[in-house]
């Protein structure tokens, strides 16, 4: 006799487990199949006729479930046996837990049959089980049957009637077919003995992914760590681009948006016990407040990044072909080092991008494209902003396919490796065109200090330490006090400033630089006040006595608290005369380092020291990175080429 079996819980909760749409539902019943371990799920519909979709019907060839267990998991929520394992006999990974799943049927239509068909002792036994949306506080059982000996076969069959047309037609269109297999993709890849059809049209996962990457992370939290697998599967079709959340199977318990810009199509499958875990505590749904799993998403976002930078790069392969057949491709010359390497790298990414999303492009002449493909180059001489500019206002790319490159590029290590060695390799070429500048009779023989070389300087300050910043040039002590009083907060300083007892402070050093310690007390800082030579001139009695001079009105003026400030004078010259030689060289001192108090540091230095301590401090990267540079000629006329307003004319 059939039975009816009260859920026991109110009608309310039961019905916000039935909303869900169709891709939703559909899928629910899906993985109920696979976790029953079946190996052919066959969905079928039946249309009325006005072509309606009358009846869904999903059926396969799972071990269905016993008579007792099925009145424990649909007489009760949460008494599905996934709660008591977490594999299905034959060692699938379960996707559900407590059961939930089967009242998302209920979204596909009001009345929902399930039929179960499974093998007892030598015959097969089978019932069924109907829910009904005008009666959600029970299950309608009916009695159980034996099948004759000889007929019959394990599977469990879900006929699903009075349907929602809307969420019906949504899980059963061919459109929507993308994001089903989307869903069951890194299933499948785990566990590829199993078909899914629509009406006889087979899912077809092996011809719709492309390819496939993976690694894995290590997440430390509180002396635990916590690995994850990251899987990026790439389509061979346009998807709406999701983040999976799975156990180490790939079954998918949440998905996310994806959290980049992709200019294919990808998704990523983020797999691990600690998902599965959080999935089981019913508290995966606050997955943005976990910081382990929000750390593993970061690192997924890397990895699919450079996933996405690395295969824009090999689709560029042959386009870039056809530019250098052509004679548009605007590298002539073969990568030598590792950044000219990395800079083609991107300019193939960037070029590709912009042959397939700038309209017009493809039907442009010759002689305008190899202007746009120089443009693209040149940008990447100077760094990732001047590209984003050069992208935005010349050839104004789309904005989101803009936002998507720029991305692609600051957010993997190619963009700051191009940046970081531009940067190296120009500093290094500085240096020498500096020091064939000063040590050349004829290159300096017209170089003044104040007219020229500290014009240079104060857009190279790199050259006295990273730390400094600059502050003033050309300027009295003065004016640097009114500087440096401003800097301390102080309101006052143009009265104070002004006054009459500060005329011995009209003395003009070079350049003024500051900078704020990065340790000590709050608004401590270190003043770097230099005094440049012109290259003609050595240091000498009458050069050393100016610059102490410079020390000595500082360290008199109490308004310059030693508490607050250290002050630190430079003088650099060509070459030392041997007059004070000796005074360069203290026993308790770096060389050089000619006058030490608590408040003030005066230094008298070459351009030779200065110049092979700050190529000291970049020569051992550009070693390892093979970074060509010019020979001095060619350095020489890289710095007049910067500075041409700066030097006296030939």
């Amino acid at each position: 006799m059939s039975k009816k079996i009260d859920l026991g819980v109110e009608k309310d909760h039961i019905e916000s487990l039935t909303k869900a749409g169709g891709i939703t539902a559909i899928s629910e019943l899906i993985w109920n199949s696979l976790d029953a371990d079946a190996s052919v799920i066959e969905i079928e519909t039946k249309r009325n006729k006005l072509d309606g979709i009358e009846s869904i019907t999903i059926k396969d060839n799972g071990h269905g479930i016993d008579y007792s267990k099925a009145q424990d998991v649909f007489g009760r929520l949460g008494g599905s046996q996934k709660k008591l394992s977490s594999t299905s006999p034959n060692g699938r990974h379960y996707h559900g837990k407590e059961g939930k799943g089967r009242y998302k049927s209920l979204a596909l239509g009001d009345l929902v049959q399930f039929k179960s068909t499974y093998k007892n002792s030598d015959s097969f036994k089978q019932f069924t089980i109907t829910l009904d949306r005008n009666h959600l506080s029970y299950s309608d059982f009916s009695d159980l049957k034996t099948l004759p000996k000889g007929t019959g076969k394990s599977g469990f069959e879900v006929l699903i009637q009075n349907v929602n047309l809307e969420h019906a037609t949504e899980a059963i269109e061919i459109r929507n077919r993308k994001d089903i297999e989307q869903k069951f993709a890194s299933y499948w890849i785990n566990y590829p003995d199993f078909s899914i059809s629509f009406n006889g049209n087979k899912l077809e996962f092996e011809s719709l992914i492309k390819n496939t990457d993976s690694t894995d992370v290590l997440i430390e939290k509180e002396d635990l760590s916590y690995k994850f697998d990251i899987k990026v599967i790439e389509w061979n079709f346009d998807i709406k681009k999701k983040t999976y959340l799975c156990n180490t199977k790939g079954v998918p318990f949440k998905e996310i948006n994806l959290g980049i810009r992709a200019t294919i199509p990808i998704s990523i499958f983020i797999q691990s016990v600690y998902i599965e875990k959080l999935h089981r505590e019913n508290i995966l749904d606050l997955q943005e407040m976990d910081e382990i799993v929000q750390l593993a998403h970061d690192k997924a976002k890397v990895f699919a990044r450079e996933y996405v930078r690395k295969r824009l790069h090999q689709y560029s392969g042959e386009f870039i072909k056809g530019l250098k057949e052509k004679g548009l491709y605007p590298y002539t010359e073969t990568a030598d080092s590792l950044i000219e390497e990395s800079k083609r790298q991107v300019f193939d990414i960037v070029a590709l991008q912009v042959n397939e999303y700038l309209p017009d492009f493809e039907d442009q002449q010759d002689k305008s494209k190899k202007f746009t493909l120089t443009l693209i180059k040149e940008a990447l001489e100077k760094d990732s902003n001047a590209l984003r500019k050069i992208l935005t206002e010349v050839i104004e790319l789309p904005d989101e396919k803009r936002e998507e490159l720029v991305e692609i590029l600051e957010e993997t290590s190619l963009s700051s490796v191009i940046d970081t060695m531009t940067e190296i390799k120009n500093r290094l070429k500085f240096l020498n065109g500096l020091e064939e500048l000063i040590y050349n009779k004829e290159e300096n023989k017209n170089v003044l200090e104040r007219k020229h070389l500290h014009k240079i300087i104060t857009n190279e300050t790199w050259i006295f330490g990273d730390e400094y910043t600059y502050g003033v040039d050309d300027v009295t002590l003065k004016t640097v006090l009114k500087e440096y009083l401003k800097h301390l907060g102080r309101e006052d300083f143009e009265e104070t400033v002004s006054t009459e007892e500060n005329d011995e402070l009209q003395i003009i050093p070079d350049v003024c630089l500051w900078r704020q310690f990065p340790q000590g007390i709050p608004g401590q800082k270190t003043n770097l006040i230099i005094e440049l030579k012109k290259p003609r001139v050595d240091a000498g009695p009458d050069e050393l006595s100016q610059i102490k001079l410079y020390a000595s009105r500082v360290s008199r003026d109490r308004r310059f608290p030693k508490e607050k400030t250290k002050w630190k004078f430079l003088l650099v010259t060509k070459d030392i005369k041997s007059d004070i030689e000796y005074e360069l060289e203290q026993t308790d001192r770096r060389y050089g380092h000619v006058l030490a108090s608590d408040l003030v540091d005066v230094h008298v230095l070459t351009w030779g020291h200065i110049i092979s301590e700050a190529r000291t401090r970049f020569e051992y990267i550009k070693e390892k990175l093979n970074l060509n540079l010019m020979d001095n000629e060619k350095n020489l006329e890289y710095l007049k080429t910067k500075y041409r307003e700066y030097l006296p004319k030939e």
